[in-house]
């Protein structure tokens, strides 16, 4: 609608228009019957979810397309990379056999070949067409370098090698070579810009399908929202009121009831209630005078209580029934709570027996004082079995009168929670470590200065006395002790601090080198040896380097305190292993050492804890663990007394992309 805002008296109008209007949609909503009003008003978040579960669909069949076409991208350049490395290896058996003369290197010469046209099948018309046409040059010149060097295997082959000398003498073979080699770089680089656009197509669909399926959400949310308040509006709001206008009333009044002017059941109901109002006045003398007509009744429906002894019975709660404060009913899961056989009748005592000692007389005080009062009762108490088992129960008691006797009947229900006290507790023991971490972190950045304090006080002591002296030695030990616990603040700090990693492509194969090459002294002095078996196709791995560096050699010198001197080799693999159709590597160090109890397994990455180990803070596969799971993995061990330890590291190939803020 459009209003002029021209002056005060034109915007009254505007709205007393827009008030008419919500109005009569407001006596319309009100009017039409509940049934097509709860089907009119979700039709609306119901339809925008169909439109934007069929636009899902759609993006999720083009994000998979484009990841199928990228797959069969990385196939091709697979085999194209393949292709190229044939080329290499046929010019190296030609060059071969022309200086031999060895049938060898003819017959890697003619296999070369046969692989090179099994590639070209594979690659020739499934390429781009950009791609394609690049890759049919390169064919071109390679088909005639192939054809040139077969004229001179067939003339070596007919004793004439002289002219194969002389053409690679001359370099011709080189200058073929390098033209193959120049339309190679020009293939590779077309090749990787047709990668890089399929990427960012995929990158695309699949921004574009989480911005749909976020929006959708929350204009389906508001949709929702704004349907279920129309609703309550126009259904609940009036029965609220009607229910208020009943509720007015007290003592034994009958309420008038308001009838409303709406055309649907609410208004209906007000009409009939108006007339049950009426009605039950009347009714209400003649109710007065069957008061013994309904003890009777009562009566009879009490004879039926057997009939739903069984459901109470096999009941998932502990149901007890009391007169006062003796039980005169418990069913069988009751029972089992207490301990006691569900099949066999126990004597009512028993219960009081099975209640622990420390809270049986506060349970009986509460309890006959609730009763007193003639009001619920909820108490907290704990079950002793005969074989010493303690179930935590919380009970809860509601009087119900019995007409047949001036004692107050009362029926509690009786609730297993020991499984969520366990759980409480574990959960205050984690928040209490959480805590201790905070603190250890905030302790530890505090002793820092002093102990640089310390350490060069001690460095400075240290110059004063001669090297024979007595006191030397103590400040030596002075300076050593400081470095320990310098060592240990630093672990500290690194364990409590948040994990930030800053991934780049790390060789695996030279970061394992790395770190055999910095434990070699160690290594030498209880002569051992580190074997290592990469796996070629996955030597490289998107990760934070130094950060990966302290895992291995974390894990690696542990291994190494483990195993005795002169004892077997210690094993690292790395070999791709896909979770969840994610691809990631799977590194694994493995030793022949003491091992480790399966009962203290479990606890080796939890902070502060140490075994076998003479000096340490027990924080190194705790900080590991931090590390590893920063990286979207995970780290296990596993061990055997007395025959070593394996300990595994799975980590994704690629790290996800982290989205940044201003």
């Amino acid at each position: 609608m459009i209003c002029d805002n021209v002056g005060h008296k034109t915007i009254r109008t505007c709205d007393g228009k827009m008030v008419m209007h919500m109005q009569t949609l407001y006596k319309f909503l009100n009017n039409l019957p509940i049934l097509p009003k709860l089907v009119l008003i979700p039709a609306v978040p119901l339809l925008f979810l169909l439109l934007l579960g069929a636009m899902l669909s759609m993006d999720v069949l083009t994000f998979f397309s484009d990841e199928e076409r990228l797959n069969e991208q990385y196939l091709l350049q697979k085999t194209a990379a393949q292709y190229m490395r044939s080329v290499a290896d046929l010019e190296t058996a030609f060059l071969g056999y022309a200086v031999t003369g060895n049938d060898y290197y003819f017959e890697g010469f003619t296999q070369r070949q046969a692989t090179l046209l099994a590639f070209e099948r594979e690659l020739v018309g499934k390429l781009p067409r950009e791609a394609d046409q690049q890759f049919r040059e390169l064919q071109k010149a390679v088909n005639k370098s192939v054809a040139e060097k077969w004229r001179f295997v067939e003339a070596i082959k007919a004793g004439t090698s002289a002219e194969a000398i002389r053409y690679i003498q001359e370099g011709k073979s080189r200058e073929i070579m390098i033209e193959i080699r120049a339309w190679m770089r020009r293939f590779e680089e077309m090749e990787q810009q047709t990668t890089q656009r399929e990427l960012s197509a995929l990158n695309y669909d699949q921004l574009r399908t989480i911005f749909i399926i976020l929006a959708g959400g929350v204009v389906t949310l508001a949709l929702i929202t704004l349907g279920l308040a129309v609703i309550a509006q126009s259904i609940a709001a009036p029965l609220v009121d009607l229910s208020k206008a009943v509720g007015s009333e007290t003592g034994d009044a009958i309420p008038n009831i308001p009838e409303l002017e709406r055309k649907d059941e609410i208004g209906e109901l007000t009409r009939v209630m108006g007339a049950m109002s009426s009605r039950i006045r009347q009714d209400v003398e003649e109710l007065q005078h069957s008061e013994y007509t309904l003890k009777k009744l009562n009566a009879s429906l009490s004879a039926s209580e057997a009939k739903y002894r069984g459901l109470v019975d096999h009941a998932p709660v502990g149901i007890v029934i009391t007169k006062g404060v003796k039980v005169t009913f418990s069913n069988r899961y009751n029972q089992q709570l207490a301990g006691l056989d569900p099949d066999k009748e126990v004597a009512p005592a028993t219960f009081l027996q099975r209640i622990h000692p420390a809270d049986r007389s506060q349970v009986l005080m509460t309890f006959a004082q609730a009763v007193a009062e003639g009001r619920p009762c909820e108490t907290i108490f704990r079950f002793v079995h005969e074989d010493g088992n303690v179930r935590k129960i919380l009970s809860r008691h509601v009087p119900i009168m019995d007409l047949e006797s001036s004692d107050i009947v009362y029926v509690g229900f009786n609730i297993d929670i020991t499984t969520l006290e366990g759980l409480q507790v574990r959960l205050s023991r984690v928040e209490n470590l959480a805590t201790l971490g905070q603190v250890a972190a905030g302790i530890a950045h505090e002793l820092r200065n002093p102990l640089v304090g310390i350490g060069s006080t001690a460095k400075v002591l240290l110059d004063d006395f001669e090297p024979d002296d007595v006191k030397r030695k103590e400040v030596e030990v002075i300076l050593s002790e400081t470095r320990r616990l310098d060592r240990i603040v630093n672990e500290i700090v690194d364990f409590a601090r948040v994990r930030r990693i800053a991934p780049t492509r790390v060789d695996l194969i030279q970061l394992v080198n790395e770190v055999a090459k910095l434990l070699k002294v160690q290594l030498d002095q209880k002569h051992l040896v580190l074997k290592t078996d990469v796996s070629p196709m996955i030597n490289e791995i998107h990760a934070d380097r130094d950060q990966l560096r302290q895992v291995l050699l974390n894990v690696v010198h542990n291994a190494l305190e483990a195993t005795a001197v002169g004892g077997a080799p210690i094993q690292i693999t790395a070999d791709e292993l896909f979770r969840e159709e994610r691809p990631g590597i799977m590194i694994q160090v493995k030793d022949a050492g003491h091992g480790i109890a399966q009962e203290l397994i479990g606890q080796i990455f939890q902070p502060f804890v140490t075994f076998g180990k003479r000096n340490g803070t027990g924080l190194g596969l705790a900080i590991c663990k931090n590390i590893i799971e920063a990286h979207g993995g995970d780290i296990y061990a596993s061990s055997e007394l007395g025959r070593g330890t394996i300990l595994g590291i799975w980590m994704p190939l690629e790290q996800e992309p982290v989205s940044t803020k201003g």
